[in-house]
């Protein structure tokens, strides 16, 4: 049986307002210091919850981990980050270079209220998992997080 995430409409608004804010950036001219440009690229996210539990996975291959900030929440989970990624390959006649460079911020919201204080996160093979023990409605707090680099076992 799969797991239900909350839903609501204000999401979506949040997000069209996102898009609509991109296009109105880049359709009309803004003087270079006041333009801002999209995040290159943003995690993917996967919430589950448990009976006890939210668990957020996040795929941030090639981020070391000393430049990840974690920050829990009651409400939500805010992830940060830098890539610095370089690969060069000089094989058999042909050479090659790529770079992926940037950062990225991005919020995601629990389906239920959480005891940040609790929470644990661990990093293996380009995945981070935030686990958070669900708890009862109180008052909103944030926590920073250690992240394990050697973590026993995802779950």
């Amino acid at each position: 049986m799969a797991d239900l995430v909350k839903w609501t409409p204000f999401d979506e608004f949040h997000r069209m307002r996102e898009d609509m804010n991109r296009l109105l950036n880049f359709a009309w001219p803004v003087p270079w210091g006041e333009r801002t440009f999209p995040a290159a690229w943003g995690p993917s996210v996967d919430v589950r919850e448990t009976p006890t539990h939210v668990i957020v996975s996040a795929e941030i291959p090639g981020v070391d981990p000393d430049d990840l900030d974690v920050t829990v929440a009651e409400d939500g989970l805010s992830l940060k980050g830098e890539v610095k990624q370089e690969t060069d390959a000089d094989t058999q006649g042909y050479r090659r270079i790529e770079r992926r460079y940037g950062s990225f911020y991005r919020t995601i919201p629990f389906p239920a209220p959480v005891k940040h204080e609790q929470a644990t996160a661990d990093y293996r093979n380009g995945v981070l998992q935030v686990s958070v023990p669900k708890a009862e409605p109180g008052k909103g707090k944030a926590t920073r997080l250690r992240i394990n680099t050697q973590p026993k076992q995802l779950q």
